[in-house]
């Protein structure tokens, strides 16, 4: 059971490269917009905030936030902190709202985005179409993010460990 624990989040990490290759060469040569790209790491690290493990929830996203920075679009640590701090929101918020539905968790992944870009255009001083980067940002996040949490909740419904109660027996 303990090598379990550790294996949880390679599946996560490697889910993230994944979602980056889709991220960096995909979209490219499809024809969407660098502002327009969506942040598929982030939208894993929202689902993260739903799960009850929380030890391996939380490497997950460090591993998804580290991977998504070091191979990603958008190099660097500032977006790996920005990843963790979405992730930590997103237990706070989870606490008070439930957020364990496809709705709210796109649109949490969306605002994140939005925040997420704010942020660092605001920090790097280049404030030109800055609404435009972080409205498309958010509103593209927002709407690949159904079906990626559509696939991830119908995985965790499929995989989740049966419980033995007495009532059921």
């Amino acid at each position: 059971m303990k090598i379990l624990f550790f294996l949880s989040p390679l599946v996560y990490i490697l889910a993230a490269l994944l979602l980056v290759a889709v991220e960096s060469s995909l979209f490219p040569r499809i024809g969407i917009p660098s502002v327009l790209t969506p942040d598929l790491n982030l939208v894993l690290i929202v689902f993260l905030t739903s799960t009850s493990f929380r030890l391996r929830s939380f490497f997950s996203a460090l591993g998804i936030s580290l991977a998504a920075s070091l191979f990603g679009s958008n190099p660097g640590f500032p977006s790996a902190f920005g990843h963790l701090a979405v992730y930590f929101a997103g237990l706070w918020i989870n606490q008070t709202v439930f957020m364990n539905h496809i709705f709210p968790q796109a649109l949490f992944a969306g605002a994140g985005h939005f925040l997420l870009i704010l942020g660092a255009v605001l920090l790097t001083a280049s404030p030109g179409h800055l609404f435009f980067r972080a409205a498309g940002g958010g509103l593209t996040t927002t709407l690949f993010a159904f079906p990626i949490l559509f696939l991830l909740n119908a995985l965790r419904e499929r995989y989740q460990p049966q419980s033995t109660s007495l009532i059921s027996s």
